[in-house]
């Protein structure tokens, strides 16, 4: 689906990243912790960072479970490698088994010390401007996210705070309810998506730069073919482990994500399976996510919203983002 960051199917270590900032809830007003220039990079969400003094950009992955640095970065920050009790995979079959510590982090003026991350193999080194890693659910859902492109800004809010009293930049909003899925530390927030009269299970991704639908999900309830005329080929992807696979698209009449509908959506269609290394974990995991959304709901939508996922709520709020031009665009 992407050739830049990477979808864990099963978890082994057990961290989670807190700010260095704690408010008490003892009124409504939000508590803002952190914020982040942000822009899309390759179609993706990506934000600033620095780590260990050195500015770098982090993708912001809402559909990935465990943050990670890549090897390339981590070699020329001079940080240290510690192996890991547990492993993790990728989509494929890449082995992640060694962990770094981040001596200090600062995203905005929020400022977390000795954080553990993942140890994604290769990747970028950040002298090119690319991301040199993730941001992905496990830490993302210990506050609130607000992304806002039209201002460039994704900020982090205190969890703690009255309920449906979070849409500050607008009187008039949206609200949808989302279930966070997995069974290990990570929650992506997933939602109900009706496609054509069908009801999907849709995740939040801001790591795709477009809506993708598995081609199981394609084939099973919508009957579709592969090279037909109504999912003809478009191209190939790339999984995490390099592996080519061919790229199929697909036009829905109606797509509706909460109280938006949009016609004549095209969406792309890919050979999915973040379940796939289920089989041969054996007793090395201590947590295994085998749940899988029907659709990626990516930032093709997400970009034309002011998005706020309130993880402590279950709920999204939203409104159509203002005319500006999105960051990044």
């Amino acid at each position: 689906m992407r050739t830049f960051s990477i979808r864990i199917a099963t978890v082994a270590t057990t961290f989670a990243f807190l700010a260095s900032t704690a408010f008490a809830a003892d009124d409504c007003a939000l508590k803002q912790i952190a914020s982040m220039s942000a822009s899309l990079i390759d179609g993706a969400l990506a934000v600033d960072a620095t780590l260990n003094d050195l500015p770098v950009k982090m993708w912001l992955a809402t559909a990935s479970d465990v943050s990670s640095i890549d090897e390339a970065f981590v070699k020329r920050a001079g940080m240290p490698l510690i192996d890991m009790n547990g492993k993790v995979y990728s989509t494929g079959r890449r082995l992640m088994n060694q962990k770094t510590r981040i001596s200090s982090m600062r995203l905005g003026n929020a400022l977390s010390s000795d954080a553990p991350f993942v140890i994604y193999p290769e990747g970028h080194d950040g002298v090119d401007g690319k991301p040199v890693g993730t941001l992905a659910t496990d830490y993302l859902s210990n506050y609130d996210v607000d992304i806002d492109l039209a201002a460039g800004k994704v900020n982090l809010f205190d969890r703690n705070h009255c309920k449906g009293q979070v849409a500050y930049w607008a009187k008039e909003y949206l609200a949808s309810p989302i279930f966070l899925s997995n069974t290990g530390l990570a929650r992506r927030p997933e939602m109900t998506i009706v496609a054509d009269g069908q009801s999907l299970r849709g995740m939040i991704s801001t790591d795709d730069a477009k809506n993708v639908l598995r081609q199981a999900v394609a084939e099973s309830r919508f009957g579709l073919v592969a090279g037909s005329a109504e999912m003809p080929k478009s191209g190939t992807w790339h999984d995490s482990d390099g592996r080519t696979t061919d790229r199929y698209s697909h036009t829905f009449q109606s797509l509706a994500f909460g109280d938006i509908t949009l016609h004549n959506t095209t969406v792309s269609v890919e050979s999915i399976n973040i379940a796939a290394n289920s089989e041969s974990t054996g007793s090395h995991f201590i947590s295994i996510n085998t749940q899988q959304p029907d659709i990626y709901i990516g930032m093709d939508l997400l970009k034309k919203l002011h998005l706020y996922i309130a993880y402590s709520e279950n709920m999204i709020y939203y409104t159509i983002a203002s005319p500006k031009q999105a960051a990044g665009q």
